[in-house]
């Protein structure tokens, strides 16, 4: 059910963060790409420090509209009565234990320190590219939701079927309605296979291993929509559709940041060039469809790849341009669509392409544009 306005919802919601002085700019673009919605504009911002913000990294955070900051010193003191009848959760969030991350804290406090125990929680590395119309929906239908992920990315011990979960949860964005949507029995049992013998080979998933379990238990949960909710580098981006990009940290998704911080300053611009070509690779040949746009201070390419109308599921390629300035490589995955930002004062330039097989390259000069 879609709403034409806002619900009673929004009146009570509150967005909760985790905080480091590592994602400060990140933090401040991701609230600027979502408060310039009305329906986000004037939410309260709670940003939970992990403990290593400075004054000046709070100083430059208090500039985003309705903030508000957890102190972790302090959040560490109140926290303890909130789980101290649950043991596991209380090793995972208060424990020395080298496997208890900071990704504790989003477990536990974005709901005890919530006023209205109604929750939006955000990891600071997202980008809203558009008005986030599904997660308006389910938030004006009070539906709890998640962030879909490209895989399961959890880090349960042995035996691993002892808790059950929902698939591709990513908790990067959640929406918590209400008490009746959080459980600590849940959690705690969920870690206490997580946390056993204080022994996890990935801790950095322990927090989203055990929101999974949270999550099947409660029923309601659903995932955001997998087209428009996208992990860049690992999915293909379309970027007349995605709502919301979440920069998980790998280095190769990392790397795709600024083009999309670029992308929301700029224009739509205007197409100067458009044509199709085809990739012999083995015996596929696989489309590639490319277009250009002028901006008012870039360009962008945007391209198809056209593996879905062969048999080859996955197949990497690069481009390369040449400028008068040097040489731009931009390397992709199998992704169906992409697109990338280039800077340059040169009336021509020289497009080339190839695939990447297993370090197998095969260039092909795609064309001369006059920009």
């Amino acid at each position: 059910m879609e709403y034409s306005g806002v619900s009673e919802n929004f009146k009570n919601l509150e967005i909760h963060s985790l905080i480091c002085n590592r994602d400060v700019v990140m933090a401040i673009n991701n609230f600027k790409s979502l408060q310039k919605f009305d329906e986000f504009k004037d939410l309260p911002i709670y940003l939970h420090d992990d403990g290593s913000l400075s004054d000046l990294d709070i100083s430059l955070l208090s500039d985003i509209k309705n903030v508000k900051f957890i102190d972790r010193k302090w959040a560490d003191e109140q926290i303890e009565k909130f789980i101290k009848d649950h043991p596991n959760c209380m090793s995972y969030r208060l424990g020395s234990s080298k496997i208890n991350l900071w990704h504790k804290i989003k477990t536990f406090d974005y709901f005890f320190f919530s006023e209205t125990k109604s929750i939006l929680g955000m990891d600071t590395d997202l980008l809203f590219m558009r008005k986030p119309e599904d997660v308006i929906n389910l938030i004006n239908s009070g539906t709890p939701f998640y962030f879909p992920d490209v895989q399961s990315s959890y880090s349960f011990n042995e035996p691993k079927n002892e808790v059950p979960v929902f698939k591709n949860v990513n908790t990067g964005l959640i929406y918590i309605p209400s008490e009746e949507y959080y459980s600590l029995d849940d959690l705690e049992f969920a870690l206490s296979n997580l946390v056993r013998n204080n022994v996890n080979y990935f801790p950095s998933w322990i927090e989203q291993s055990a929101f999974a379990h949270m999550f099947y238990k409660n029923g309601e949960y659903v995932s955001l929509s997998v087209e428009k909710y996208r992990i860049p580098y690992f999915q293909s981006v379309d970027i007349e559709m995605v709502e919301c990009l979440h920069f998980v940290s790998y280095p190769a998704v990392r790397e795709t940041y600024e083009q999309y911080v670029d992308y929301l300053k700029f224009d739509n611009g205007a197409l100067i060039y458009k044509n199709k070509f085809f990739t012999q690779f083995n015996e596929h040949r696989i489309p590639l469809i490319i277009e250009v746009f002028k901006h008012d201070s870039f360009f962008s390419l945007k391209y198809y790849w056209g593996l879905e109308e062969t048999n080859q599921s996955f197949l990497d390629h690069i481009f390369k341009i040449t400028t008068s300035k040097g040489v731009i490589n931009k390397k992709f995955q199998s992704n169906k669509n992409g697109f990338f930002i280039f800077k340059t004062t040169d009336e021509l330039i020289k497009i080339e392409h190839t695939y990447e097989w297993y370090g197998d390259t095969d260039w092909i000069e795609v064309d001369s544009i006059y920009l």
